[in-house]
């Protein structure tokens, strides 16, 4: 599988990373990247080929659209000569297939993707949607992408893209963010930094592989751990009565409502 990445970004980097992870032999992906930092981090540490500029896009290769999104339009206009049968998979956030189709001249051979930045550990998730059906083939080639930085998921209408930007694209940050203000409660409560950092990252991470197997029964997970009248109910009622539930939703609309907003802009 010969592939063209289009942009040497965090995300090309965090690809390249996982694909090399899973065995795909690095003279089989190119890079094709302006910034000459970057093309010298990528070629000395994923022994990947680089070029400055687009030269040419051979007829066998995945072309990967990892450039930033108002950058999208003039990259792909000035390889549209060279898209026949090429499978396009884009990265670029907000950028609408319809976009990607008008500006390669009417080709269809596209799946746009929306990855997190967990992709980085290997452990992120990825939303796929296509207009088109893809062959056997090119499916595979996606889905091996995909399957390189993580778990992915297809969607079945494009408009959904907008919500996962503001769930699984955005969603790191607000755990993030949670975490900081969990390791700053206890700080507050007398533990060292140290201590809280220890204590409160690895709740979460054990916290998080619990939840994992058990998704779709939360609330008995809460329940196990929340007797009546213990320290945990007495905690719960506080972020019930600040309505964390109510606030968690106005973040992701906003994110949801913004990822719709950049992307009228793009397209």
């Amino acid at each position: 599988m010969n592939i063209c990445f289009l942009g040497g970004g965090n995300m090309a980097g965090a690809m390249i990373s996982g694909l090399l992870n899973k065995d795909h032999n690095p003279a089989l992906i190119r890079v094709i990247e302006s910034n000459s930092e970057k093309r010298l981090a990528l070629e000395n540490k994923f022994n990947v080929s680089t070029e400055a500029e687009f030269k040419k896009i051979n007829s066998n290769e995945i072309i990967v659209l990892a450039v930033k999104p108002q950058q999208a339009e003039s990259v792909l206009k000035s390889i549209s000569s060279e898209i026949s049968n090429q499978l396009i998979l884009s990265i670029a956030a907000g950028i609408q297939i319809d976009s990607i189709e008008k500006w390669v001249g009417g080709h269809k051979n596209i799946v746009r993707s929306m990855p997190n930045m967990c992709a980085q550990i290997q452990l992120g998730v990825t939303a796929l949607f296509t207009q088109e059906a893809l062959d056997a083939k090119n499916k595979v080639a996606v889905e091996e992408i995909a399957g390189a930085i993580g778990e992915f998921i297809w969607l079945e209408d494009e408009s959904k893209m907008d919500a996962v930007t503001a769930i699984s694209g955005s969603g790191p940050a607000y755990i993030f963010y949670f975490l900081n203000a969990f390791i700053e409660s206890a700080i507050e409560l007398g533990l060292s930094r140290k201590e809280a950092e220890k204590l409160c990252g690895k709740t979460l991470l054990g916290a998080s592989h619990l939840a994992s197997d058990h998704l779709n029964d939360l609330q008995n997970l809460i329940a196990s751990v929340a007797s009546k009248g213990g320290t945990t109910e007495e905690g719960l009622k506080q972020l019930e009565s600040n309505k964390l539930n109510e606030t968690l939703l106005k973040a992701t609309r906003a994110a949801c409502e913004k990822s719709k907003k950049l992307g009228s802009e793009f397209n």
